[in-house]
């Protein structure tokens, strides 16, 4: 019979992986959960803001600050991700890999696309003898709920993930680095060009390179597994966080500058696969890896960190319901204060129904 691939724990990672491991990490893993899952919801406010509001508004211009400013948070989810999957001492079996991780989000893509199929077709008034066939279809293709793309994603890096191990087992710090390098140049900044190049009506200058390297979320996936294993230290902490704070500064001026004098509303500057997302989400990433929280604040994490994936999966339903069922307007109040109460409330919702499913047999695999 032959030997079933796996890898193995060594008995010094057991601290870091098994029932002892790193206290502090695993606190960092849920803070960033956390944190990433509400400016997810934050992401999704805002961008109904943006639909509802007339262009160049002051609540528009606050809906689109706030929103570009936020668009790190899905990248941190994968970068989670990859440092989790990606250690190499982790046991993870390719037959574990798709029974556990890999059908369980299938499972969900199939549930949540018919719930959210339906939804879309009873709030434009679609609903008719052929909506389950539409579902059908839209689950297949990927047109459904348009939050779920992240699970079509996350699912074809499950499915590479044995393929980044082999990767992450062998190569040394250099090699992780020049791969992350190519990642960048070839990825993130040649799609940016692309992307700005479009925006102005100009041809997709660098279109040749960018497919034929690692592209997308998967160099987000590396990333998360070589921050946790070569975290940043001394200079290079702090100029990760400059490079942040610049980036940050970047995106705004550019959501601000661009509309106003070349009348062009882009989506480029702020793009998750683009440069200066990355170096954001590079630095919410380390300040995870330095955060000091009390024993009540881990549990609570913890509690929360638990439940992220099932409020991603719930909080659309809730922004329906807020702003195309009970017809509420982004101004009701002044602007970033409308944003803050309505993230919370969509999040508090979606928390709550989350932990309720999470509590019912039948339910607790969609969540």
């Amino acid at each position: 019979m032959r030997k079933r691939e796996t890898w193995k724990k060594s008995k010094s990672s057991m601290n870091w992986w098994g029932k002892g491991m790193d206290k502090q990490r695993v606190c960092g893993f849920d803070f960033l959960r956390v944190v990433s899952i509400f400016f997810v919801v934050v992401i999704h406010i805002t961008s109904v803001g943006l639909r509802l509001c007339d262009s160049m508004t002051g609540t528009w211009i606050v809906n689109a600050l706030i929103n570009s400013i936020s668009r790190w948070a899905v990248p941190v989810f994968f970068m989670v991700s990859g440092a989790l999957f990606l250690d190499p001492r982790r046991e993870l079996s390719i037959k574990k890999l798709y029974t556990k991780n890999i059908s369980r989000i299938a499972i969900c893509i199939i549930a949540w696309g018919f719930v959210y199929s339906l939804l879309d077709q009873y709030l434009y008034g679609t609903l008719s003898a052929k909506s389950i066939l539409i579902a059908v279809y839209g689950i297949i293709t990927g047109n459904t709920g348009y939050h779920l793309w992240f699970l079509y994603t996350l699912i074809m890096l499950y499915i590479a993930t044995p393929l980044f191990r082999l990767i992450t087992c062998h190569a040394s710090k250099r090699q992780l680095e020049y791969a992350l390098v190519v990642w960048i140049i070839f990825s993130l900044i040649a799609g940016q060009i692309n992307s700005f190049a479009a925006e102005f009506g100009f041809d997709e200058v660098l279109s040749l390179y960018v497919p034929f390297v690692i592209t997308g979320y998967g160099g987000y996936f590396l990333l998360g597994h070589y921050l946790t294993t070569y975290p940043l230290k001394g200079a290079a902490k702090r100029r990760c966080y400059i490079l942040a704070i610049l980036s940050a500064c970047v995106i705004c001026g550019g959501k601000w500058i661009l509309p106003m004098t070349f009348k062009i509303e882009t989506a480029a500057v702020e793009a998750p696969l683009g440069l200066f997302s990355c170096l954001v989400a590079g630095a919410v990433f380390t300040v995870s890896q330095n955060i000091s929280i009390s024993d009540t604040g881990t549990r609570v994490l913890s509690f929360l960190g638990q439940r992220t994936f099932g409020i991603y999966l719930t909080h659309v339903f809730f922004i329906s319901l807020l702003y195309h069922i009970w017809h509420v307007k982004p101004d009701y109040c002044q602007p970033v204060l409308a944003i803050f109460v309505s993230s919370v409330g969509v999040f508090a919702a979606s928390l709550f129904v989350s932990w309720i499913m999470s509590k019912i047999p039948l339910l607790r695999k969609f969540v």
